[in-house]
């Protein structure tokens, strides 16, 4: 008999990109599919970056044994109403949509997705770090300005003369946190010639063709960072006003991990003075001074793009759906939390 499952869908991971995948693993599984309201967010705690109202959710749940969710948020209250679920498949490396600790105390299965958006998120910063250093934010906002001001006439012979940044070749880039994305970008940076230094408490080996410094060393020599450490109370504002001081004269930040990482307060004023040449942020605090950086020349934001590719999508599938393979066949599940 197959096994029951919820498929549920939001804005991030549709439902149409899911069912191919789904659909696939017929007649093991008999999937129900669903798609979350993603304005309906009310307040959840512990849980944290959902879409859709956990009551509504509940009036889809029939006779299923396991959900696959993206952004739904999954309750103690929506798992205590529904015992006969027994795995949760988040299709995300940090499922924080889900109640670990209530899953844990009523044996409810839960696994993730680790590292599916590592190289997608690496090659956003790598694009950044060439950005940056090439000036070319403010490059393109000077032809802005010029077609503003009503000009034609372009004298691309010689005008990028004014815009003279720098190659990667023989900088030094320091990165800060050392998982599945900040090794992918030391290879990456290795592969442009660069010397790569990382700070890392957790890490506890030496990496090969990598240099460990402490925080302090690593700001002060590097001529790009990198953040790659994930949101913790300890890591919260560690870039902050004395930590931008501390950068090389021209240095450029990227930040592509968690907003929580960067006093924007500070980066802002560190920019507007000039002793950071750059900065590059995929994600901003949604009352912070994104506004004000946005108006910056030398700033690159976007919205959290690090992994909206549909690579991305597809890896975080598979890594999902083969583990709920795995529980409909009594398997043993790889990347348990709970």
């Amino acid at each position: 008999m197959p096994t029951s499952v919820l498929v549920i869908g939001d804005s991030y991971m549709p439902v149409e990109v899911m069912r191919p995948a789904v659909e696939a693993l017929r007649p093991e599984i008999e999937p129900t599919y669903a798609t979350v309201d993603p304005v309906a967010r009310p307040y959840l705690p512990p849980l944290r970056e959902y879409q859709g109202d956990p009551a509504v959710i509940s009036t889809w749940i029939a006779d299923h044994s396991a959900m696959v969710v993206h952004a739904a948020p999954v309750t103690r209250t929506l798992l205590e109403q529904h015992r006969q679920i027994r795995l949760v498949v988040c299709l995300r490396g940090g499922p924080v949509n889900v109640d670990l600790d209530a899953a844990a105390a009523l044996d409810v299965a839960v696994v993730n997705t680790p590292a599916k958006n590592a190289p997608s998120v690496c090659d956003l910063t790598i694009a950044y770090l060439h950005l940056l250093l090439r000036r070319v934010p403010q490059a393109s906002q000077s032809l802005v300005k010029l077609a503003e001001a009503g000009g034609r006439h372009l004298d691309s012979t010689f005008i990028g003369g004014q815009w003279t940044g720098r190659e990667p070749r023989g900088l030094t880039i320091g990165i800060v946190g050392y998982g599945a994305i900040g090794r992918l970008v030391g290879r990456q940076a290795r592969r442009l010639d660069m010397r790569v230094l990382v700070h890392d408490p957790f890490v506890t080996e030496h990496p090969t063709g990598v240099e460990m410094v402490g925080l302090g060393e690593l700001s002060a020599r590097s001529d790009v960072i990198t953040l790659h450490a994930k949101a913790t109370p300890e890591t919260t504002r560690l870039v902050d006003a004395p930590f931008l001081a501390s950068m090389k004269p021209g240095a450029v930040l990227i930040n592509t991990s968690r907003e929580s990482l960067v006093d924007e307060t500070a980066l802002l004023a560190a920019l507007m003075s000039g002793s950071l040449a750059g900065a590059a942020l995929d994600v901003c605090e949604p009352d912070g001074a994104w506004p004000e950086l946005a108006m910056l020349s030398n700033v690159i934001l976007s919205p959290h793009l690090g992994g909206a590719t549909a690579q991305t999508q597809q890896r975080g599938l598979q890594l999902g759906l083969s583990e709920l393979m795995r529980f409909v066949r009594g398997e043993q599940l790889q990347h348990r939390l709970a």
